[in-house]
């Protein structure tokens, strides 16, 4: 794989609740974006993302999976995170290393407990949000009422994008206020088919344009000045003001999509890379030592081990994300943590089971590594120049159910505290006494 630089990478966790089709959804996104040939399904038991026996069994998320696509040169690291509140410090870790949280919502179901669950997390962390409006193919679909929810839940700053032009059975088109342009699907999904606005769809498109420059401009003083000015925003101003809304939490985009056929999925990739922010578009990660690292790939390395995962015939795999600097193969790091030496053997960009190798990594870029020796998740690694420096760690829930464990034979309680170790190094929510 290319090495892809700070400017070319974006990083977007697919949060909330369960059934939303946040799977589904990550399955289109590689499909569009040149990973995988040919989309499963989770009836099928086939997905990239849901490839561990028990989620195969459960035919739902149980971890989260860290992915990738490319698109329009640029590289997204996706990570698709669990919808049940069981699982909820897989999410926690998710919204503390990317950029955009893609909170994805079920047209029939509207606003449920795992969407308001999901949104404290990214208002606790404050990550920048997106909605995404799926299974608009439905009969029970109903946007406008999806809508109408989000704004009563989560304020005005919850900003249509796109609406459906016929949900349901039957759906195949979206209007893109921002481009005003009708974008039409045939029954293969994938790229959609630009066309001019419908006559009847035109008064409320310029509208919602009106409405959305206008919450551009809000964003920054000058723009504020420049559209009052001028009564618009040129494009210049208003990508600045869409992004600097999105990144300051003062505006929270909605797009539509149905993921299973796979309509508005490639809108939707088109928009993350023009419209969210890069790595080093978003504040920096504050260090122990009361510094801030802004994602400067010129800086010392140092990378932040979110993630902790065992997988057969690999053994443990760190999955970290570059704050600072630059990781190549083969080079010498320092654990912060505890100071034990690493050597970075071999890295990929990973997506569920399928890795491609990386010679380098760079800030902003999220990667695995194999072989690590001493670290754990929650532990920084850096250049020996840097070589005490520590990230401030993620904060997980606390367990919320209580039990006491014990093995049939007292023989097998030194085995059972050591399968209990090795199952507290993948979920930092379970502790033990």
């Amino acid at each position: 794989m290319k090495v892809y630089k700070t400017k070319e990478l974006r990083n977007i966790a697919l949060i909330g609740g369960a059934k939303t089709g946040k799977t589904t959804l990550a399955e289109a996104m590689l499909f569009e974006g040149g990973v995988i040939n040919r989309r499963g399904s989770i009836e099928d038991k086939n997905t990239v993302s849901d490839y561990r026996s028990i989620e195969l069994e459960r035919q739902n998320s149980v971890s989260s999976t860290v992915l990738f696509a490319e698109h329009n040169g640029h590289k997204i690291n996706i990570i698709d995170a669990p919808g049940f509140d069981d699982f909820i410090g897989e999410v926690v870790a998710a919204l503390n290393v990317v950029d955009t949280a893609l909170m994805v919502v079920n047209a029939q179901n509207g606003v449920e407990v795992g969407t308001e669950i999901n949104w404290r997390q990214t208002r606790a962390i404050n990550t920048p949000v997106l909605f995404v409006i799926n299974h608009l193919e439905h009969e029970k679909s109903s946007y406008e009422e999806t809508l109408r929810q989000l704004k009563n839940q989560f304020g005005a700053s919850v900003t249509p994008f796109q609406y459906p032009v016929n949900e349901g059975h039957g759906f195949n088109a979206i209007i893109d206020v921002l481009q005003q342009k009708m974008l039409k699907y045939d029954a293969n999904g994938g790229k959609a088919q630009v066309m001019d606005i419908p006559d009847d769809q035109k008064a409320k498109a310029e509208e919602m344009l009106n409405n959305l420059i206008e919450n551009a401009a809000e964003n920054d003083e000058s723009l504020m000045e420049a559209f009052f000015e001028h009564g618009t925003l040129t494009a210049e101003e208003l990508a600045r003001g869409l992004k600097l809304g999105i990144v300051n939490r003062g505006m929270f985009p909605v797009l539509c999509v149905a993921a299973k056929p796979n309509f508005g999925v490639d809108a939707l990739l088109n928009f993350i890379v023009s419209t969210l922010p890069a790595p080093d578009e978003v504040p920096g990660r504050p260090t122990k030592e009361g510094q801030e690292l802004n994602c400067n790939p010129a800086d010392p390395a140092s990378a932040l081990i979110f993630k902790t995962a065992v997988e057969e015939h690999l053994g443990e795999i760190s999955f970290f994300k570059v704050y600072a600097g630059e990781i190549t193969e083969a080079m010498d790091m320092v654990d912060g943590v505890n100071s034990s030496k690493e050597r970075i053997s071999q890295m990929f960009a990973v997506a569920g089971k399928k890795r491609e190798k990386l010679e380098k990594v760079v800030a902003g870029d999220i990667a695995a590594a194999i072989k690590m020796k001493n670290v754990r998740t929650n532990h920084t690694i850096n250049t020996p120049k840097i070589a005490g420096q520590v990230i401030e760690p993620i904060v997980f829930p606390a367990s919320k159910i209580t039990m006491a464990v014990k093995a049939k034979n007292t023989s097998d309680d030194e085995k059972l505290g050591a399968a209990l170790s090795e199952l507290q190094k993948v979920d930092p929510t379970i502790s033990i006494e």
